[in-house]
């Protein structure tokens, strides 16, 4: 039928929020005809049993419990829009009537059997079907409705009920046909019935094995369980800090990884869908454009292991005896007897001398497993044919699972070998006929430092990692980010390096993703984490697992400047075209720049001159030992953009609005035409010669009227035709005199630095500067009467963002570089 089905958990549906979120992942969609399945709300179920038992034991609190969880409902109902009239409402209201009526029920006779249960807990899902059927409907999808009860058949065991698969799936299969005319068809997981209609649910994890059922029934083109976290991992993100997605496994090595801890999929779900190829998609329900992990018959890659899990709280029997373990039909009496007292064994192993045999068993169990054996076996004990039952407890099991295993030779011992140089002692080891698995008890106490361990040995990557955050995505920012995820691979090639754009901000939200973000990031920031300060996402940025990181301040804000000592003092690498950093305190200049942490991590080239390698130039000549006498500059490339435009007979008012609408000044230009701009780029260059300087010891001589510093920045260019004629008489006057106008910054030992509207004559080295360009003049001990000048282009977004993805492969180099034992 090309039909998918999509399986949201309880943490997709935990809050209108989350609902919302539902939605738009199904409006942006809606292309595919698709059956949703939908567990209860995130901590119903859970909520339910602890109502019914307190309500079987006649503890009357049960009451409120039920109130706060109707409260609940009617709350997100509120918040998605539902009026208290409303069709919704009302066959909400009845529901819960009919819930309280089943609780009353269960205290008066003070019993809580499996059937009541089931009944009880199953409006979790059904209330769930309920809100979400509605607000799709009022959300324009065109919705069917079906009761999971009419479609899945089961047998009587209330609380983990067996499904009659043919049965449920014929029912499936011809109630979908019969009425095709729907966009989306909403029904419930976890739920089901018997043959006499008697509600039923399906145990731990339902309602995946729920959804499965159905893509098989209907043969779907893929199942996707929409979920909280991105994927399957490597290991337990939780214990394992740099785990990463698996984008593609076997259903084989997905039945491993769930069999021995993994949560994400309930191990059952995954046979129906094998069995009809159907491809399991697992991914985020709040990051639904990621690709997740795909789960398929054949994936596209062999992986020698695909990835780690561990189960707790097991216990290790062993039974030791050289004449009677050997002999046929033994094993066949321990698991006799451990399935007498309902016991499954998890993990099992025999030395190949045959003396021993171990078996792995939940600790949940060890008191009934330890007593039927023990009955089974004392005969033998007595006789001294067998040693008493050996037994440990608090242990955990650790699975490598990978379908490559079995072609490569020596994973074992690197298993072991990075266990052993972690200091973790094994206690007992077994290997499926298959390869596919190897499963190592270890002491429950040593499962982090073991997990990690293994992590390391087979999933860090070779190649250092650098994860990058960029502040600020304007129209430095967002130039930035293109024109890095255009470069990266070619650089990360030949440094045999991974550098990760992982997060970047804007004023209001920011967006992280451990894997690195994509150009669509930019547009799609405003759905990521809200944030009252910058520090949220520096904090967010800090709690990732990385030993390189570097933050890139792409702002003109002090509050994203106020983060750079904090970086550095983490270790971080701070890059920034925003000037405010490199500005401040001389003692905040001293620490950034000075001393063995700030030299290898704080790059600041494009704060002068864009992409012009004037401040790489002045750090060479200093670090060789020349002396800076004297420095002369233009600095400002919008500045000398409006003036060399006044010099070809504009009005200063018409360059001011040109300078603006192209990008060349802030949104507020006077930030550019009062010399504050440049007053800090000719200290960042005095304080690099070797001058201790504040900010407030640069002259600056404006040349705006003072009241046109009043007012918004609106205000300053509608009021800037009434003033700007005698800027206009002063480019007059002195191209009269055959000068031009320019912003000139000076420094020099004796003078210090000084910034003011200069009249230049024709035989100036920076008479003939057109455009955004700008200049430097660098008199000094090795260049004296005849000053060494850089000039060029110094404005514009896109040469800015250049200089400052320079700093950041710069920096890169120098890590591999380091990397390779390289000075």
């Amino acid at each position: 039928m090309g039909m998918e089905v999509l399986k949201f958990g309880g943490s997709s549906l935990v809050s209108a929020e989350a609902m919302t979120r539902v939605r738009d992942v199904l409006l942006a969609r809606r292309d595919q005809q698709r059956i949703v399945v939908c567990s209860a709300m995130g901590g119903v179920t859970n909520e339910l049993i602890r109502i019914g038992l307190r309500a079987s034991r006649g503890d009357r609190s049960f009451l409120p419990m039920l109130d706060e969880l109707e409260n609940r409902h009617q709350s997100t109902m509120t918040a998605l829009g539902f009026s208290k009239d409303s069709a919704l409402v009302v066959e909400l209201n009845e529901g819960f009537a009919g819930l309280r009526s089943l609780c009353d029920g269960i205290s008066l006779i003070s019993e809580l059997s499996a059937k009541s249960m089931d009944q009880l807990v199953s409006h979790g899902e059904r209330f769930a079907v309920s809100m979400v059927h509605a607000w799709l409907v009022e959300s324009g999808l065109k919705m069917r409705r079906v009761d999971a009860r009419n479609w899945i058949t089961t047998n009587d065991r209330f609380g983990a009920a067996e499904v009659d698969v043919p049965a449920s799936e014929l029912r499936i299969k011809q109630d979908v046909e019969d009425n095709l005319d729907f966009e989306i068809l909403i029904t419930e997981g976890f739920i089901g019935s018997n043959s006499a209609g008697e509600t039923t649910t399906l145990g731990r994890g339902g309602s995946d094995y729920s959804a499965s059922l159905i893509a098989s029934a209907i043969n779907a083109v893929c199942m996707e369980k929409s979920t909280d976290v991105t994927g399957m991992m490597t290991a337990d993100p939780r214990i394992v800090e740099d785990a990463q997605v698996i984008e593609e496994m076997s259903y084989e090595e997905a039945m491993e990884l769930c069999h021995f801890g993994a949560k994400v999929i309930y191990h059952p779900t995954i046979a129906p869908l094998r069995g009809k190829g159907i491809p399991l998609v697992v991914r985020s329900t709040f990051d639904s454009d990621s690709p997740g992990t795909r789960i398929v018959s054949n994936p596209a890659s062999k992986a020698i292991v695909r990835g780690l899990s561990s189960l707790d709280g097991i216990a290790l029997l062993t039974m030791e005896g050289g004449s009677l373990i050997g002999r046929p039909g033994f094993a066949s009496r321990i698991f006799s007897a451990l399935a007498q007292a309902s016991v499954n064994a998890t993990f099992i192993t025999q030395s190949s001398s045959e003396n021993s045999l171990t078996i792995g068993i939940a600790e949940s169990d060890l008191e009934a497993g330890l007593d039927s054996l023990k009955s089974d076996l004392m005969p033998d004990v007595a006789l001294g044919r067998l040693e008493p039952i050996q037994v440990d407890r608090e242990l955990s099991i650790i699975a490598l699972v990978g379908g490559g295993m079995v072609s490569e030779a020596g994973v074992s011992g690197a298993a072991f070998k990075a266990l052993g140089d972690a200091g973790v002692n094994i206690r007992a080891i077994a290997q499926g006929s298959t390869e596919r698995n190897i499963s190592i008890v270890v002491a429950s106490s040593e499962v982090t430092r073991a997990l990690r361990a293994l992590h390391g040995e087979f999933f860090q990557s070779q190649r250092p990692v650098i994860q990058v955050f960029c502040a600020g995505i304007g129209q430095v920012g967002s130039a930035f980010v293109r024109q890095f995820l255009n470069t990266k691979h070619e650089v990360e090639t030949r440094l045999s390096m991974d550098i990760r754009l992982i997060g970047i901000a804007n004023s209001r939200h920011y967006k992280i993703n451990k894997q690195g973000l994509t150009v669509e990031a930019l547009s799609e920031i405003q759905n990521g984490t809200k944030m009252d300060s910058i520090n949220e996402a520096f904090d967010a940025f800090s709690a990732l697992p990385s030993s390189e990181r570097v933050w890139i301040d792409n702002t003109a804000s002090f509050d994203v400047a106020s983060t750079a000592r904090a970086a550095i003092e983490r270790g971080w690498a701070y890059i920034c075209s925003n000037k405010i950093a490199a500005t401040g305190k001389m003692e905040d200049w001293d620490f950034l720049t000075k001393g063995e942490i700030g030299q290898r991590q704080f790059r600041n080239e494009t704060n002068v001159g864009a992409a012009l390698p004037i401040i790489r130039t002045l750090k060479g000549m200093a670090e060789t030992g020349d002396r800076m006498h004297r420095i002369e500059a233009v600095l400002s490339g919008s500045l000398n953009f409006i003036f060399s435009g006044c010099d070809q007979g504009n009005s200063f008012s018409t360059m001011v609005e040109r300078a603006q609408s192209e990008g060349y000044t802030e949104p507020d230009p006077r930030l550019d035409l009062s010399g504050t701009d440049v007053a800090r780029k000719l200290l960042i260059l005095a304080r690099l010669s070797g001058a201790k300087m504040e900010l407030q010891d640069v002259a600056v001589e404006g040349f705006l009227p003072k009241e046109t510093l009043e007012g918004t920045a609106e205000d300053f260019m509608k009021g800037m035709v009434s003033w700007s004629s005698a800027m206009d008489d002063l480019v007059a006057a002195a191209a009269n005199r055959g000068n031009r106008l320019r912003f000139v910054a000076s420094w020099s030992a004796k003078a210090g630095c000084v910034c003011s509207l200069r009249e230049l004559e024709p035989d100036h080295p920076f008479f003939g500067l057109d455009g955004t360009d700008n200049a430097v003049s660098i008199e000094s001990d090795r260049y004296q009467g005849n000053p060494l000048v850089i000039q060029g282009a110094g404005a514009g977004a896109e040469l800015t963002a250049s200089g400052v993805l320079s700093d950041l492969y710069d920096l890169a180099g120098q890590r591999a570089g380091k990397t390779r034992g390289i000075a």
